[in-house]
């Protein structure tokens, strides 16, 4: 039978059974405690529809026609036959299949439902119901992590643990397998409410065959291949640990899922390459053979993204608020002046969204900046200023290490910032492969 929904009856209206939960009763876990009696019965229990929103965060109420009156927190597999629209508020009525429905003048007595409100028909009924549990599933995925970062599951209980209250995916509950740098890494490029789907280790130090070694095409550094709901990032060690210092931080591409055209896997000796197509150009990342089954399943999600395969679904719109600009990182270094003027310089000639300062230090005899513009990324302060549209950026690239900050936008587009500003290099390239993304 179709058109059949779930309700949990809230206020059983004749006389019955009351029951109650035990923990020694089984798997059940009722137990009849004493008779419910009842005046003059009309054949109807009071519901809600399971998992819905009337639009005030209370569950869509629910006449129930029945043979016999059940109890409270009973849950029942009902038919919609109609319902009212009330002064108050939405009823809908449905019956126990097999049962009898009452006459409709019953049903308004139940319902306290007024002379002029505007009866529903089955069709119209079920589609209020389709409506009020999308409302609960909008609620639910607002609702479901608050506050921190809803990716962040170290710490958390594992899944057989957690059991179906779950809130994170198998990649989230697996993060602390991952060196502390991968993790920082992420944890400076993904939005708070962003999820991660899935991510490949490549470990370090991997043995290459020979053919590999005679085109130089080694790279013995660890890396991370991690895809979330938003961007694919291709994360690997600026340098090699070694017995001083264990972690020289990270090197870091993006890639916003909205450019992605399409996605191919294939193997060459010992290495398998998963190339990342986009409108301004084409990304390879090489792993080791034996993680080709995870490269291949690497490909399948990725592909789900692809124009192809995404068709006509709705596409995320991302908050594109600026970065208030501010002095303080600039004072640092004793430079609010330089980066005064240059914000000033950047206003005269557009929108600003946000604006990164690289002050004068060693190594670099003058100030310099990044300023992003909702179309385009431009760089001021050196003798050839350039300017970038973002649809021709093929990726973003940032170096978060001790040793050295970078930031660049391929193709031509680089700068280089002191290591401690890396909080404000990862906000300025968040914001970044957000307006790229609305842009594709």
């Amino acid at each position: 039978m179709t058109g059949l929904v779930v309700v949990e009856v809230e206020q059983a209206l004749g006389p019955g059974v009351e029951f109650e939960r035990d923990s020694g009763a089984g798997v059940a876990g009722l137990v009849g405690r004493r008779a419910r009696l009842g005046s003059v019965w009309f054949g109807f229990d009071r519901a809600a529809l399971i998992d819905s929103d009337d639009g005030h965060g209370r569950g869509v109420p629910v006449l129930v026609a029945l043979p016999g009156s059940t109890f409270a927190g009973a849950r029942l597999e009902v038919e919609l036959t109609g319902g009212w629209e009330a002064s108050w508020g939405t009823l809908l009525v449905a019956r126990l299949p097999g049962a009898t429905l009452p006459p409709a003048a019953l049903a308004r007595v139940v319902g306290n439902i007024d002379v002029g409100a505007k009866w529903l028909d089955r069709d119209a009924a079920a589609g209020l119901a389709r409506q009020a549990r999308q409302r609960q599933r909008e609620r639910q995925s607002h609702a479901r992590i608050r506050g921190g970062r809803a990716w962040y599951a170290i710490g958390a209980l594992p899944p057989e643990l957690a059991r179906f209250a779950t809130p994170h995916s198998a990649a989230e509950y697996s993060l602390a397998r991952l060196p502390p740098r991968f993790v920082r890494g992420l944890a400076g490029l993904l939005d708070d409410d962003e999820r991660l789907l899935y991510w490949i280790e490549r470990p370090m130090g991997s043995d290459a065959g020979i053919l590999r070694r005679l085109r130089g095409r080694i790279d013995r550094r660890a890396a991370l291949l991690a895809l979330t709901d938003r961007q694919l990032l291709w994360i690997v060690d600026h340098a090699r640990p070694d017995r001083y210092l264990s972690d020289w931080g990270v090197d870091v591409e993006v890639v916003p899922l909205e450019r992605l055209l399409q996605v191919r896997c294939s193997e060459d000796d010992d290495i398998v390459e998963l190339a990342i197509v986009t409108p301004a150009g084409t990304r390879v990342h090489a792993l080791p053979a034996e993680l080709r089954d995870e490269v291949r399943v690497m490909r399948d999600l990725v592909t789900r993204f692809t124009p192809l395969d995404a068709g006509d679904l709705p596409r995320r719109r991302y908050s594109m608020e600026p970065i208030p600009f501010t002095t303080e990182a600039a004072a640092r270094f004793g430079q609010e002046p330089e980066a005064r003027a240059f914000h000033q310089a950047a206003t005269r000639d557009g929108e600003v969204l946000s604006m990164l300062f690289s002050p004068r230090r060693p190594g670099q005899r003058s100030p310099a900046a990044l300023v992003l513009r909702p179309g385009a990324v431009e760089l001021l302060g050196t003798d050839q200023p350039r300017i970038l549209t973002l649809a021709e950026v093929t990726v973003i690239a940032l170096t978060l290490s001790p040793l050295a900050g970078r930031i660049s936008f391929e193709p031509g587009i680089r700068l280089s910032y002191p290591a401690p500003l890396a909080d404000r290099a990862t906000a300025f390239v968040r914001l970044a492969r957000r307006v790229i993304a609305t842009l594709a």
